[in-house]
């Protein structure tokens, strides 16, 4: 047996064993959604609710119901997950086989907002003020139309 296939294997169980090996995986980045009227002044009260789903690890739905505050601001924690990267291309692949190529292989979700007499008017994402916080969605809403 040569170095090389000395270092060829050693490599190779390192690989295998960074491919098995189960770790923290952030799935969903903090959000911070801020519900405010055409004039900019925040809407209290409002419910805020984000629908997820993981396609990523379990391939369960859920969601979490929030109420912005007198600001009109509400927060959703991250989403963490347990999972190997080898687990994630099972599952992906799995979901890839069975549905097509166009499947997606990560977390989704939706931010839904209620504001009894409001519709949405436009919303815009960005990143939050400090690096790595996570992600801000602001959300104008405009008084309904009330028809006769």
């Amino acid at each position: 047996m040569t170095w090389k296939h000395i270092l060829a294997g050693l490599c190779g169980f390192g690989f295998g064993f960074w491919l098995c090996m189960p770790r923290d995986a952030v799935l969903l980045p903090r959000y911070e959604v801020l519900v405010e009227d055409a004039s900019g002044k925040g809407l209290p009260f409002a419910e805020v609710r984000e629908f997820r789903h993981d396609y990523a690890i379990t391939g369960a739905s859920t969601s979490t119901l929030a109420t912005a505050d007198s600001y009109g601001r509400a927060a959703f924690p991250p989403v963490h997950g347990r999972t190997s990267p080898l687990r994630r291309l099972i599952v992906c692949g799995r979901l890839m086989a069975a549905h097509g190529i166009h499947t997606p292989c990560r977390f989704l979700h939706q931010i839904a907002v209620e504001v009894p007499g409001y519709v949405e008017t436009s919303r815009s994402e960005s990143e939050l003020p400090l690096k790595g916080r996570g992600r801000l969605i602001h959300i104008t809403m405009r008084p309904a139309k009330l028809e006769p």
